[in-house]
This record gives structure tokens, sequence and C-alpha cells, in this order.
């Protein structure tokens, strides 16, 4: 995020062009702040985000342990099955 920030120092007579130069800073610091806050808001994984998750684990683990790559598995078809039982 960035700031633009002035500070007057004693009196200044801007006119409306003035006026104007900074009002429009002003807006273009509000939308991109808007635009930065929007892009970095995270959001809920769904389930079928979790579901890739978990197979995404079992893949890694497959060589080394796949006693426990196969659980992840099973959970995974779990909860896909219960997804669309709730669908």
């Amino acid at each position: 995020m960035f700031n633009v920030t002035v500070y007057p120092t004693g009196n200044i007579t801007l006119g409306a062009p003035g006026a104007g130069f900074f009002n429009g800073l002003a807006r273009l610091q509000a939308w991109a702040e808007a635009v930065l806050r929007r892009a970095t808001t995270p959001r809920a994984p769904t389930p079928v985000d979790e579901i890739a998750q978990l197979r995404a684990m079992a893949d890694d683990l497959l060589k080394s342990d796949p006693s426990l790559a196969q659980d992840l598995y099973a959970a995974a078809d779990r909860c896909e099955y219960e997804a669309a039982a709730k669908a």
C-alpha cells in the first residue's frame, strides 16, 4: 500500500486547478487502496480446493509413505462423495 501525504507549510492558495489536482490524487489513492485490499483479501477454500490439496499431499507422499498416501486418497474420496451428496 502506498500513501500520498501532502504537508503544506504556510498559506497556499491553489485555486480551482490546484484543488482539483489534489482531489484527483486523493481519489487515486482511495482507488489504489481498494484494488490492493481486494487483491489481498484471502478467500475461504472450497471443498474442491481442499480435496485437491489432499490429493496433492497424497501424491507427494506416495513413494515415501504409501500407507499414509492411501489414507489421504481415501479421505479425499470421502470428502468428494459428501460434497456431491450435499449438492
